[in-house]
């Protein structure tokens, strides 16, 4: 605008256009007309300057704000999508895959638990392996792709042959470097023998397969309830009767027993316990954390009836269920064993010098494909093509009972497992074949399982 008003019209004349049949006449003013005219002007033209110098600048502040509306929901929407799916970094192995998270504080502050020194790695040459299966953590679907995964290989027996070929699809097809390296198989029949110190000893490595506390006590549970237990024999047997009718082989799951507790007398001791002290899982809680003063309703008195010795036998029981719900979570009860047999039962003889390899349940698959490539296996093995060609054992979908905890008895139980949390990060901090992502990413279920466990680690 200076340069316009200062420069472009000089101080000793000024133009004054008037148009008259498409041509520009210019015509000089007299001396008081002209000065007139050029403060006029000069005037006007410095105005029409201010004025479009202001929207310039508004325009410009317009568009930066939309460039930076665009640029910020882009991120945004980047987030959601990667929340859904999975992201790979380009310095990211295939098998680290990791849901993509926006950190704050907290999490930020969640991940100091992460402690890679406890790490113990043995040259390969000098490996020996054995399975540990941590009840309800997807074990059971793993042992089945291992040769010597049955009870009976821990004391050097052998199990059915080429057991594997059991797997539908091409994951059944050819055998594992897991498979053929893992010696025997640990689970909850070997914790009770008091010899797991022992079994230790023979390896130097173990492979677990492990599961966030919370979810796994859940699992183990509900899959005790009653309810449940009669859904799956009747559902198991369904599936059965179906597959014989098409002349094909049953489902794996279908074909495996669903067994009480040891004992008839037992196990109806079991059922009504549930019947009448915990029939579900908030209601457990509730039994097992309450600070009422014990009274008389915390006996539930009941008849059991059951067939031992070719006789039917009648009895009148009484139980104590504030004691027997406090014995459950202080995993001291028969009652339930994938309970009872916990984290510490499994773990509190492994020597800190032994290496491991962790199995997450909710990355079942990329952990076994790691596990066999770091233990020698030259390409990626087989993984099933589907969900449900993944449901192999165990499955306990459609099942009557469900978790029905509020976000108070949640709390309640992750205190109740504070114990197990601790053993579980430790033991992801020992795997060898997870990344500081795949830790993380155990850690983001933690934290939104049980947030206060972390804190109080913290």
């Amino acid at each position: 605008c200076g340069y316009i008003v200062d420069g472009a019209l000089q101080p000793e004349m000024t133009m004054v256009v008037v148009m008259k049949q498409n041509q520009a006449v210019l015509s000089s003013s007299s001396s008081g007309t002209k000065k007139r005219g050029q403060i006029i002007l000069r005037s006007a033209v410095l105005a029409i300057c201010v004025v479009a110098t202001v929207l310039f600048i508004l325009s410009l502040q317009m568009t930066l704000k939309l460039h930076s509306e665009d640029s910020t929901a882009g991120v945004v929407h980047k987030s959601l999508r990667e929340f859904d799916g999975k992201v790979v970094s380009n310095d990211t192995e295939e098998t680290q895959l990791v849901p993509a998270t926006i950190e704050d504080d907290s999490q930020s502050s969640m991940y100091k638990v992460i402690d890679r020194s406890k790490r113990t790695v043995i040259p390969d040459k000098d490996r020996s392996l054995a399975f540990v299966h941590i009840g309800k953590s997807g074990g059971s679907t793993i042992s089945l792709l291992l040769r010597n995964g049955c009870i009976q290989a821990a004391e050097g027996e052998t199990c059915e042959e080429e057991r594997w070929k059991k797997f539908p699809g091409k994951v059944g097809e050819t055998e594992t470097i897991a498979s053929q390296r893992i010696q025997f198989y640990l689970h909850v029949s070997n914790v009770d023998s008091g010899k797991m110190a022992e079994y230790y000893s023979r390896v130097s490595s173990i492979v677990v397969a492990a599961r966030d506390p919370l979810d796994r006590w859940i699992s183990a549970f509900l899959s005790r309830h009653p309810d449940n237990i009669d859904g799956m024999r009747l559902r198991n047997r369904a599936a059965s009767l179906r597959a014989q009718a098409r002349g094909q082989t049953p489902p794996i799951w279908a074909q495996k027993r669903v067994f009480g507790i040891d004992g008839v007398r037992n196990d109806q001791i079991h059922r009504v316990a549930y019947d009448g002290c915990y029939p579900n899982v908030q209601e457990f809680v509730d039994c097992a954390t309450t600070d009422e003063p014990p009274s008389e309703n915390d006996l539930y008195n009941t008849r059991i009836m059951f067939m031992e010795k070719a006789k039917m036998h009648f009895e009148q029981v009484t139980l104590n269920c504030r004691e027997t719900c406090k014995e459950i979570a202080a995993a001291t009860s028969r009652y339930i064993h994938h309970v009872r047999v916990n984290y510490q039962a499994y773990l509190k003889e492994l020597p800190s010098d032994k290496e491991v390899f962790v199995i997450r349940t909710k990355s079942l698959w990329q952990d076994w494909v790691k596990v066999n490539n770091l233990l020698g296996s030259p390409n990626d093995v087989a993984i099933p093509d589907s969900i449900n060609e993944g449901k192999v054992v165990n499955t306990q979908d459609k099942l009557p009972v469900r978790s029905n905890l509020s976000n108070e008895g949640r709390e309640s139980l992750c205190k109740l497992l504070r114990n197990e949390y601790i053993l579980y990060i430790d033991l992801l901090n020992r795997a060898v074949n997870l990344s500081d992502n795949d830790i993380k990413s155990a850690l983001d279920d933690v934290h939104k399982n049980c947030p206060a466990i972390l804190e109080s680690i913290l």
